[in-house]
């Protein structure tokens, strides 16, 4: 009788609807995000926190009634690997769809649409083409830029980059502008919104045709 009624009781809980993420999220009372630090993400600004992403986040906890909560990965495959793991609700940090990330996330509509831009310091030649990045080189690892290099260098065997696995889109625009290395690959967005902050920062060519920008979720039922 007592092995029946266990088993009575684990046929039951197995059989209960399960509550959805968006019922989980209300039950908790949070909502929690994983974001990057940056201009056009999110960071603490004089007011306190700005970025389309954090303004985006903020407006979702709002009109879903629930507290904001905010994690910061060290860096972007961080960001993937958590969301991907479901160690958070949604993933708010300017990242590019790509058939690759498909695997690993599943993606919201898109809300804002970019390209890739090759970009360096004024003070140099300007590059007229993929064959003519012979200087140093950087990107962010794990990036979609880097899986559009991939694709690009097996057209272009010659073709050579740099993945660092520490510094984020800004810091590399940053090292452009000061001269420290001579060529990155960042979003249009992210170049437009640094531009106002160091002028020596220029656009080369664009990589891509138009992408676009999306929340990513785990992938589930």
């Amino acid at each position: 009788l007592i092995i029946f009624s266990v088993a009575l009781v684990f046929v039951l809980n197995a059989c209960a609807p399960q509550r959805t993420v968006l019922e989980q999220v209300l039950a908790m009372g949070e909502l929690h995000v994983l974001t990057r630090n940056g201009g056009t993400t999110y960071f603490e600004g004089p007011q306190g926190p700005a970025g389309l992403e954090y303004e985006l986040m903020r407006r979702f906890a709002e009109k879903l009634g629930v507290k904001l909560r905010i994690s910061l990965p060290d860096n972007l495959n961080d960001v993937l690997e958590q969301i991907s793991e479901g160690d958070a609700h949604i993933a708010a940090a300017g990242l590019t769809v790509t058939e690759q990330r498909k695997q690993r996330v599943r993606f919201a509509p898109a809300y804002q649409t970019i390209t890739q831009q090759v970009v360096y310091n004024v003070k140099n030649d300007k590059p007229r083409n993929i064959k003519q990045l012979d200087g140093s080189f950087e990107v962010v690892a794990h990036s979609s830029h880097t899986e559009r290099l991939n694709r690009l260098k097996e057209k272009h065997a010659t073709l050579e980059w740099t993945e660092n696995a520490e510094a984020d889109s800004t810091e590399l625009l940053t090292l452009v502008a000061e001269d420290l290395i001579e060529y990155t690959v960042a979003d249009s967005n992210e170049v437009a919104y640094n531009r106002r902050y160091y002028p020596k920062l220029r656009v080369a060519f664009d990589i891509t045709s138009p992408q676009e920008l999306a929340w990513a979720f785990p992938i589930s039922d």
